[in-house]
């Protein structure tokens, strides 16, 4: 079985763990990476004997590849998986996927007219936590959904910019947002609320600095989700996770671990399930599998479930500005 060639769009932080599970993952050769910082493409290019890039098109024009990691900041996504798209090649995009719902239109568009291999970075659902909740909550009937981030400030420059990362709930809480569909189903309205004023010291900073969202289901549940980037190592003032409860039942998880049970008696808990790398490369290594076996179904958060989920972001963020009830636009 020949090697297949992946290439890279991006290789900041958030590439690491995929590049580093990729390189000890027999069969796959890191052939190519792009990135607009051209020091930090040459220094990854080295590392992992790859062609070296900072312009992606020159990549995709020069390289023959089997797959492509995307893995840029949601401000800058252009026409990027439009483009891979287009020429037939399997991608791997991190979490959210854009800042446009029309650019992502153009993408499910084109994935419809030639179908490719796709998978987004949802890394908690591939944890055995959130999968053994999952399997939990088979055929119960949820009644709410309580979901939090509230944590500290991120120091990286663009993730205080709306127009760059599209403020904490789309870019980071976005995880909380995409397991409350995953356990829940689909949320047809949002109703949000937002503050500011507690970061005036941080340049450049126009993102709300704590929000509350309330979701309306399309089951009939409701649920919130809560942010929160104002923690500044204050004790007890961090909490990510989410807890989904119906008569007689409740679960929880958070990024490593579960727990669940009911007045029937079901009752258990995963501990330390598994780290974020660990997770990240259960969602690489179902990505490969489903390239060399052309089956996407292996996959667990394709690229229409990952815009559904920036869809109700999104949806809360227009909520948040306006201060009403916002349908949110389907597409699963």
């Amino acid at each position: 079985m020949s090697d297949l060639n992946i290439g890279f769009i991006g290789v900041g932080g958030v590439a690491q763990p995929h590049l580093n599970t990729l390189d000890a993952m027999g069969g796959v050769r890191i052939s190519a990476v792009c990135d607009t910082f051209a020091d930090r493409a040459k220094e990854i290019g080295e590392k992992f004997s790859a062609s070296v890039y900072t312009d992606y098109k020159q990549m995709l024009e020069a390289e023959k590849l089997d797959g492509v990691y995307v893995c840029i900041i949601p401000g800058v996504h252009g026409d990027t998986e439009l483009d891979l798209a287009k020429r037939g090649i399997p991608f791997y995009i991190e979490k959210p996927v854009h800042l446009d719902l029309d650019a992502c239109q153009r993408v499910l568009e084109q994935i419809e007219k030639s179908p490719v291999i796709n998978s987004v970075g949802y890394h908690w659902r591939y944890g055995t936590g959130a999968q053994a909740v999952k399997k939990f909550l088979e055929g119960r009937n949820v009644s709410v959904v309580q979901g939090y981030w509230d944590g500290g400030f991120v120091g990286a420059p663009w993730w205080r910019q709306m127009k760059l990362s599209g403020g904490q709930l789309v870019e980071q809480a976005t995880h909380i947002v995409d397991l409350a569909r995953y356990f829940g189903g689909e949320v047809k309205s949002v109703y949000s609320s937002a503050t500011t004023g507690a970061m005036t010291d941080i340049e450049n900073y126009d993102i709300a600095d704590a929000s509350i969202t309330n979701l309306n289901f399309d089951s009939g549940a409701i649920g919130f989700i809560s942010t929160a980037c104002i923690a500044d190592g204050a004790e007890g003032s961090s909490k990510v996770d989410i807890t989904v409860k119906g008569r007689g039942f409740n679960a929880w998880t958070n990024s490593d671990g579960g727990r669940w049970n009911s007045k029937e008696g079901v009752k258990d808990e995963v501990k330390g399930g598994q780290s974020h790398a660990e997770q990240l490369g259960n969602g690489d290594r179902a990505f490969i599998a489903a390239i060399r076996g052309g089956d996407q179904s292996q996959i667990v958060s394709d690229y229409r479930s990952g815009t559904q989920t920036l869809a109700l972001t999104l949806a809360a963020n227009e909520s948040m500005q306006s201060g009403e009830v916002v349908s949110v636009r389907r597409f699963v």
